[in-house]
């Protein structure tokens, strides 16, 4: 289903709910119903984590604590991945009900970005059936989990063993990474897609009302607030920001619906500039040196490389009927995922193109780089492995349905779920 209808299928207002479901507290009833605030037979535990090493951000060379680990989103993982990684155990995650034009239906798994994140011996993922879980990472224990009012979209970030995570319910929330309860939250008038990152100890998110907030991290108080409107002619259930910002050099990086890619200094959410690169831009800015490379959803010029300094573009690529996937950038080159069903290797230099993989059916997906590797999966049933330097697929599995959410992978482990409702672990 196309994301921008997921507002308008659930019926979905554009006013704040109350508060309810956190720390398995009893959600309130609602016309369509809300995620089950306690779907599975378990008594919550704690996770024992590591004491925190003092970091003032949400990024780790060594663990994956955020969408697209890094604030630059260039971190994709670490370790040596298997020839032929083998499924290790799974989990099946809570579905969530409701009514799409009047008719029944029923989300399952994870969804966009959905990406997982792991630290010590614990990962974290978030589902469209509304919930946030922990699990240890090597057995598959469901250790905690918290519903929301509804589904969950965004990616995770981890921060001073505090979580962070969004919710098509309009909230912002932080609890205790160890044992999920509440420490704070903060109530949007739209819905919040993009994924959380913690910078200096300040938290930054976009959201559907068109505005970059910034909060302390550690009390949830809003320092400052950037508007940039919420676009027009789009159907419910898509405005503002979807895209997650990316950090570099005291400047921060976003798209929007209304097709400009902005620069901010994230001292005070200036505009430092604003460019036009066509459609609504959801995928998130991809950061190395004075580049940056992001998608859009035109049917024209749809993958840019623009300057970080000016937003000048320096190349673009065709990519038909648009991106939403996140690139991913290493050793001179940047591979991204179409809307038109192939992954796409480009020089980063000037973007000629190195080869093209058919995945023969659309992708959101955010290729992740491991291992001289790249994990992708797509509207179909395979999640693949693909060689990063010629494009040979080298292994796929049937994960039951489509993959748009990308992989945390440490040590030679993926972790990532899928709209089957089940949530992996290959090694």
């Amino acid at each position: 289903m196309d994301r921008r209808r997921f507002l308008e299928a659930l019926g979905w207002s554009a006013l704040a709910v109350p508060f309810a479901g956190e720390a398995f507290g009893k959600a309130p009833a609602t016309a369509l119903g809300a995620p089950a605030v306690r779907p599975y037979d378990i008594k919550p535990g704690l996770a024992k984590l590591p004491a925190w090493d003092g970091g003032g951000s949400s990024e780790s060379k060594r663990w994956m604590l955020m969408f697209r680990g890094n604030l630059a989103h260039t971190f994709y993982g670490a370790g040596t991945l298997p020839a032929s990684p083998r499924l290790l155990w799974k989990f099946k995650m809570a579905d969530f009900s409701t009514l799409k034009h009047g008719a029944p239906v029923t989300w399952k798994g994870t969804g966009w970005t959905g990406q997982s994140i792991r630290y010590g011996d614990y990962v974290w993922a978030g589902s469209t059936g509304g919930h946030m879980h922990c699990f240890e990472a090597e057995t598959g224990k469901l250790v905690w989990y918290v519903a929301a009012q509804r589904m969950i979209k965004g990616s995770p970030c981890l921060w001073n063993n505090k979580l962070y995570f969004v919710s098509v319910d309009n909230h912002l929330r932080c609890v205790d990474a160890a044992s999920g309860k509440l420490l704070w939250r903060w109530v949007s008038s739209n819905d919040i897609d993009s994924s959380p990152c913690v910078y200096d100890a300040h938290l930054y998110v976009g959201g559907e009302d068109g505005a970059v907030k910034c909060f302390d991290a550690d009390t949830g108080k809003l320092k400052w607030r950037a508007n940039f409107g919420v676009g027009c002619c789009e159907k419910p259930g898509s405005g503002g920001i979807e895209s997650s910002l990316a950090i570099d050099g005291g400047r921060g990086f976003f798209g929007h619906l209304d097709g400009h890619v902005r620069g901010i200094d994230i001292r005070d959410g200036k505009l430092l500039w604003s460019a036009k690169v066509g459609g609504d831009t959801d995928s998130s800015p991809c950061v190395t040196g004075d580049r940056l490379f992001i998608g859009t959803e035109s049917n024209e010029d749809s993958f840019f490389c623009l300057s970080t300094e000016t937003g000048k573009k320096l190349w673009s690529k065709r990519i038909p009927t648009g991106v939403w996937s996140t690139a991913a950038a290493a050793d001179g080159k940047v591979w991204v995922g179409g809307n038109d069903g192939k992954l796409y290797c480009f020089s980063a230099a000037d973007g000629s193109p190195l080869w093209t993989h058919n995945l023969g059916i659309s992708t959101w997906n955010s290729p992740v780089l491991v291992d001289g590797k790249i994990l992708i999966g797509a509207y179909d049933r395979w999640y693949r492995m693909i060689d990063a330097s010629s494009g040979k697929q080298l292994w796929r599995f049937d994960v039951g349905d489509r993959c748009h959410s990308a992989a945390a992978v440490l040590d030679g482990k993926i972790w990532v779920g899928s709209a089957s409702g089940y949530y992996y672990c290959f090694g």
